[in-house]
């Protein structure tokens, strides 16, 4: 609210000139891009050595599935971003205790690596319900969705 209050001081009409769902989209997806970086710089590591993973029968999918994680890692920092800003701006904790709950649950989720799909295959679904949660409460509707992918 600080930050809005300095926008509109410095502007020349008294106006914010970014809403509150773009300054919420700000640090969720610079968050995520850091963590994306973080996660790849690791993976990358290890690719160099001194073992070599998939060698005495592990998954030959450790570098395929990591690189897929990072990506739902970076979109869901991003969509958590929105809501844990929405609960804050709005007081409702239980927003903030689900996004919580949400991180907890994809992070234990990654226990289950040797089997894959036991870690993607959920982290995917909480990523497309956080994603049309996050575009609901951003404004979103069905009918703009509708509207976008027939391009009028």
């Amino acid at each position: 609210r600080k930050a809005i209050e300095g926008l509109v001081a410095l502007s020349e009409d008294g106006c914010s000139p970014i809403s509150i769902q773009q300054m919420a989209y700000g640090p969720g997806a610079g968050l995520g891009m850091v963590l994306g970086e973080r996660e790849m710089i690791n993976l990358l590591a290890d690719a160099l050595g001194p073992g070599t993973v998939g060698i005495h029968g592990d998954s030959q999918l450790y570098f395929l599935t990591s690189a897929f994680m990072t990506m739902v890692l970076i979109f869901l920092h991003t969509f958590w971003g929105i809501l844990f800003f929405h609960g804050c701006e709005h007081r409702r904790w239980w927003e903030i205790t689900a996004v919580v709950v949400m991180h907890l649950a994809v992070s234990g989720s990654t226990f289950c690596n040797p089997l894959y799909v036991g870690s993607l295959v959920p982290s995917y679904l909480l990523m497309a319900a956080a994603a049309t949660w996050a575009y609901l409460l951003s404004g979103g509707s069905a009918q703009n969705l509708r509207r976008f992918f027939l391009c009028k």
